[in-house]
């Protein structure tokens, strides 16, 4: 019988048979189970048969939604996702789910599931990656010491890039712009800023753009991003205490 129970620290081992922190599509899940901080990360384990493990899910406290924790599910089948949720998620309490797609209606029905966005995965290639000099860019840290580079122009125009989550093998990124900061190309430079230190550093880097986000796709496609063909939901899920739903 399929049993789900939480894991301790020294059961991250089993996580890395599972998944690929290399691979575009593993890579965040990877990032959440195995390197973010301990302190802030809750892993639940789907056992199908004892000792072994065939998914799980992390719930990590992050600055992204400081009072909604965020859920990355990396379960096979259906109803191991259906149980870790039900089982591991706290009643009645909203989080954030990072979901693939595919696994979009699983949940409806079944879930309180409010879709905030719908992204394409975007991943950096190399060879097509040719760096913009900007003297207005500037480098900053984040409170994890991550970098953060920006554009604020005193004739107009913003723009900043910087990181979701960075693991030793990849990055994602994120892209900040108003109209202005587009327009004059900001957003391009602060971007390339960004890739130049991360491929200094030899990590894949990722880069999540929102399907409607057409600036974005722009400026990835222009300095070297390509499909990877990965599409997810961002969304707000809370289980219910209704034994019928779920």
């Amino acid at each position: 019988m399929a049993t789900i129970r939480t894991l301790a620290a020294d059961e991250r081992e089993l996580i890395k048979r599972l998944i690929n922190p290399r691979v575009a599509s593993d890579a965040q899940a990877a990032y959440y189970a195995l390197e973010h901080p301990r302190e802030r990360t809750a892993l639940h384990g789907f056992f199908p048969q004892e000792a072994v493990l065939s998914g799980f899910i992390a719930i990590a406290q992050t600055g992204f939604d400081l009072f909604r924790p965020l859920i990355v599910p990396f379960t096979g089948t259906d109803d191991s996702l259906v149980q870790l949720l039900n089982q591991a998620i706290p009643k009645n309490r909203p989080h954030i789910i990072s979901l693939p797609i595919e696994q979009e209606a699983v949940l409806e029905g079944r879930f309180s599931l409010e879709k905030l966005q719908v992204s394409s995965l975007l991943r950096l290639d190399p060879r097509g990656f040719e760096p913009i000099l900007n003297i207005l860019v500037m480098e900053q840290e984040n409170s994890e010491g991550w970098p953060r580079f920006e554009v604020r122009a005193n004739g107009g125009g913003y723009a900043a890039a910087g990181l979701n989550w960075k693991s030793k093998y990849a990055a994602e990124i994120y892209l900040e712009s108003d109209e202005d900061g587009r327009r004059r190309g900001f957003s391009k430079s602060v971007l390339s800023a960004l890739i130049d230190r991360l491929l200094a550093e030899k990590v894949l880097v990722l880069f999540r753009v929102v399907d409607d986000d057409y600036g974005s796709f722009e400026d990835a496609f222009d300095l070297g991003f390509v499909p990877t063909g990965v599409r997810s939901i961002l969304a707000q899920l809370t289980v219910s205490e209704d034994p019928e739903r779920g």
